[in-house]
């Protein structure tokens, strides 16, 4: 699992802990400083319950976005299977042109090369072996009239006899590029998920852990309310020590005058 999503992890499993330890407390604190402020048919609110909410919430956020990861990291596992069939089909038809290739030109000379679209470098992109391997296999498939006659007597040449080397290659290789362009297609959709999942737990995660620092703010919890406040550099994770609180500062500072 990447990093960025254990990091987010810790981070929800961090303030959803204090939320779960401090919900009792959190209560009490809340009907020593309001419960003189009720009149009467009021009640006041379950904070503690709240609390229970918000950690409730952020787990199952959070779990959500780690089953997306888990599916990613699991299709790029699956890409190396078709990869691998993809890169030894398109060896194997290297192999293949390359021979019948030589033996082209030995019997009929260069030109017939350039005739066959042969001529120049060797094609290493696996579509572009293939492109050329079925042009290869219709050019071979010439009536024997079309062909040249070899440039030294007694020598006999049935191009058409190499189609079948090519066919099967032909057909694992295009098998084996419509599977990775599937995996491929997968992995992006997967990929997608992944981040749609984090922008989620992002935004559950500021939401709820600024709520929760501010009810600890309010019961006056001060200490309890720094550790769970949402960093502002960093989403989905808590502020660090040295993330500026002059806000709340200014603030404590307004209500003492």
């Amino acid at each position: 699992m990447a990093k960025q999503v254990t990091d987010r992890q810790g981070a929800v499993v961090f303030v959803a802990s204090a939320a779960d330890t401090h919900a009792a407390r959190l209560q009490q604190r809340f009907e020593a400083l309001f419960a003189e402020h009720l009149r009467p048919g009021e009640v006041l609110p379950d904070v503690g319950l709240l609390g229970l909410l918000i950690a409730r919430r952020l787990r199952a956020t959070n779990a959500t976005l780690v089953e997306k990861s888990d599916a990613y990291d699991k299709e790029l596992s699956d890409d190396a299977g078709p990869r691998e069939r993809r890169d030894e089909a398109a060896a194997r038809l290297t192999s293949e042109i390359v021979e019948i290739r030589s033996t082209l030109e030995a019997a009929y000379g260069a030109g017939i090369l350039r005739e066959l679209g042969l001529d120049g470098k060797t094609e290493v992109e696996p579509k572009a072996i293939l492109a050329k391997a079925k042009r290869l296999v219709d050019e071979l498939g010439r009536p024997a009239s079309a062909w040249p006659k070899p440039r030294r007597k007694g020598v006999t040449i049935e191009p058409a006899a190499w189609v079948a080397d090519l066919t099967k290659p032909i057909a694992t290789l295009e098998q084996a590029l419509s599977d990775v362009a599937r995996e491929a297609r997968e992995a992006q959709a997967a990929s997608d998920a992944k981040a749609t999942a984090m922008d989620r737990n992002d935004d559950v995660f500021a939401r709820s852990a600024g709520c929760l620092s501010g009810l600890l703010r309010l019961a006056e919890e001060d200490t309890f309310a720094r550790q769970v406040r949402p960093s502002g550099r960093k989403p989905g994770r808590v502020a660090e020590p040295e993330e500026s609180t002059s806000g709340e500062e200014g603030s404590s500072a307004g209500q003492g005058g």
